[in-house]
């Protein structure tokens, strides 16, 4: 099938980008953007390394696996990976330093994932439940850290959070 040619915004910069239909987002991410966050896991939506969160115009943004999802789908959209979840001097987010704080981090492959998706959930949700963070953090997998360190740096970032607006 012949490539098709759209713009897409990662990241804040909208790049003009040719790629075939069915040619994945993770793919053009990486090689034609030069984008390394999302990592190459398991390639088929299984353990959510590629994890990106997608904001169509007018709508919420939602966490996807960019390995499932074809490019062009995503024309006009914006793509965020976790090059753009800092704290507001550039530094880490409150999500990124809980998981270090709470040990949720090993050999980094699943981090960009669970960084994405954690902080997804609590821009969405500043108080969830323990259930609500487990829900958002399904399709990521991790092999090394367990998720019992995980889940715990999400509620700590989310203390945080309800902490700083009190």
């Amino acid at each position: 099938m012949a490539d098709v040619e759209f713009e897409l915004t990662v990241d804040g910069t909208t790049s003009a980008v040719e790629a075939g239909f069915s040619e994945s987002l993770l793919t053009v991410l990486r090689d034609r953007l030069g984008v390394r966050g999302p990592k190459v896991g398991c390639a088929h939506g299984r353990c959510g390394a590629c994890a990106v969160s997608v904001t169509v115009p007018g709508e919420d943004a939602h966490v996807l696996c960019a390995c499932l999802v074809p490019a062009a789908i995503v024309a006009g959209c914006a793509v965020s990976t976790i090059a753009s979840i800092n704290g507001p001097d550039g530094e880490l987010s409150d999500v990124q330093e809980a998981f270090l704080a709470e040990g949720a981090v090993q050999c980094g492959i699943c981090t960009a994932g669970f960084v994405t998706a954690a902080t997804e959930l609590l821009d969405t949700n500043p108080d969830p439940t323990r259930e609500e963070i487990e829900g958002a953090l399904y399709g990521n997998l991790c092999r090394c850290t367990g998720y019992g360190r995980i889940v715990a740096a999400v509620e700590a970032a989310a203390a945080g959070r309800r902490e700083a607006t009190s």
